[in-house]
C-alpha cells in the first residue's frame, strides 16, 4: 500500500495513519501480504514500532534506515500504551507489557517501564522476550505473573503477520469464518450491511482485505488466477459515490472499519 508513495517520510505518515485506524476500531491482527513491489519489510518495523510501548522500543528496535521518521508517528494511546513510569504510580492488578531482561534463581526480571524490574517466579522466557504482564505485590521489588493478552477484558494492542503467499492463498486459508472485500465495484454497503452483520455475530475470525489505489484487490486476485467473486463472501464498496477518481487503502480502512464498528461484537 506504501510502493507508490515516493518518500519514506510519507510513507511513515501513511502506516501511522493505519496504525491509529487499527487501535482506534481494535482490530487484532494486521497481515501484511506481499505483491509486485515488495515493501513488507518497512511495514513491519514502522506498524511494529508504533504498536509498541515507548518505555519497549528501546529493547525491542535497534537503529534501522526504516524508522528514520518514526518521531513523526502518532501516539497510539491504546491502554497498554501506558503514561505512568514510576514504582508510586503504580497498582496491584495492573496489566503490562514488558520485556524479559534478567534470568535468575526462581525465576525472571522483566522491565515494565517504571524505576524498578518485575519479579516472575516460573519458567523464563528467552531475554529480550516481550511478554503480557500483571502486577501482583508492590514493594521495592514488585511481583507478578506473566499473562496470555487474549484472556484480558481490554483491548491490547494489534499482531502483526507477514504472508509469504500470495493473497489468493491466504484469503482461501480455512482459518477464516468470513472474508470480506472492499472494492469500487463491489455492492454498496447499506444493500448487504444486515446480512454482514448476521455472518459477523457468527464468526470467531473475519478477515477484510484491501487493494492499493492503484491496483484493487479484483486486479490482484485476477493476476493471480482467482476471481474475487468465487473467493470471498462478500465484496463491498463502503465509500459508495466517492467524490475523488480513487481511494487511498488507509482512507478505505477507515471508512470500512468505521461501519463494522457499528456491529455487534
Amino acid at each position: 500500500m506504501v510502493s507508490e508513495i515516493g518518500h519514506l517520510r510519507e510513507k511513515t505518515i501513511v502506516l501511522g495513519q493505519l496504525g491509529r485506524a487499527a487501535g482506534v476500531y481494535r482490530v487484532d491482527e494486521i497481515i501484511i501480504y506481499r505483491d509486485k513491489q515488495d515493501e513488507s519489510l518497512l511495514m513491519k518495523y514502522v506498524l511494529g514500532y508504533l504498536e509498541t510501548p515507548q518505555y519497549l522500543r528501546k529493547h525491542l528496535f535497534e537503529h534501522r534506515e526504516e524508522l528514520q521518521f518514526a518521531g513523526m508517528l502518532p501516539p497510539l494511546r491504546t491502554p497498554h500504551h501506558t503514561t505512568s513510569y514510576t514504582l508510586d504510580e503504580i497498582k496491584e492488578g495492573e496489566y503490562r507489557d514488558g520485556v524479559v531482561i534478567k534470568h535468575t534463581d526462581d525465576g525472571y526480571l522483566v522491565d515494565i517501564g517504571i524505576n524498578a524490574p518485575l519479579g516472575i517466579r516460573g519458567k523464563a522466557p528467552q531475554l529480550g522476550a516481550r511478554i503480557t504482564t500483571q502486577v501482583m505485590e508492590m514493594g521495592a521489588l514488585p511481583r507478578g505473573r506473566q499473562v496470555k493478552k487474549a484472556r484480558l477484558d481490554e483491548y491490547w494492542g494489534y499482531e502483526l503477520r507477514g504472508s509469504k503467499g500470495r493473497l489468493s492463498d491466504l484469503v482461501h486459508s480455512p482459518e477464516w469464518d468470513l472474508t470480506i472485500a472492499t472494492s469500487k465495484l463491489g455492492e454498496n454497503f447499506v444493500d448487504v450491511a444486515e446480512e454482514i452483520e448476521d455472518r459477523w455475530d457468527e464468526a470467531y475470525k473475519t478477515l477484510i482485505v484491501f487493494g492499493s489505489y492503484k491496483e484493487g484487490v479484483g486486479k490482484i486476485m485476477e493476476r493471480q488466477g482467482r476471481r474475487m467473486e468465487e473467493a470471498f463472501d462478500f465484496i463491498v464498496n463502503t465509500v459508495p459515490n466517492q467524490g475523488t477518481a480513487t481511494v487511498r487503502t488507509e482512507e478505505a480502512v477507515q471508512a470500512t472499519l468505521a461501519l463494522l464498528n457499528m456491529f455487534k461484537d
